[in-house]
C-alpha cells in the first residue's frame, strides 16, 4: 500500500477490497424485536424489561407485588377482635 504524496487527491475512497474483509459483527438486526406495551420503544423479544422506560413487559416477569404491611396488621386486629367477641372475653 502507498501512501497518498502531496500531488495526490484523496477522494475518501480506498482502492483496496479489504472492506468486504471485515464483518461489521452488529448481530442486533437479526434478532427480532416488540414495542414496548408501555413506552412503545422496540425491545428484543427476549427481553424481560424495557430498556427506555424501565418497566416489565408482562405480569409474569414482574417482581411478586408485597402488600403494605399496615394492610396484614389492620387484618390480624380485625381478626383478633372478631375472635374475641365469639369467644365472648
Amino acid at each position: 500500500m502507498r501512501l497518498p504524496s502531496d500531488d495526490d487527491s484523496f477522494d475518501g475512497v480506498d482502492d483496496d477490497d479489504t472492506a468486504d474483509e471485515f464483518d461489521s459483527g452488529d448481530d442486533s438486526a437479526d434478532e427480532p424485536t416488540i414495542p414496548c406495551p408501555w413506552c412503545r420503544e422496540d425491545v428484543y423479544e427476549d427481553a424481560v424489561q424495557c430498556p427506555a422506560c424501565g418497566k416489565y413487559l408482562s405480569a409474569e416477569d414482574a417482581p411478586p407485588v408485597r402488600r403494605p404491611l399496615w394492610i396484614i396488621v389492620t387484618a390480624l386486629v380485625c381478626l383478633f377482635v372478631v375472635v374475641r367477641f365469639l369467644i365472648g372475653w
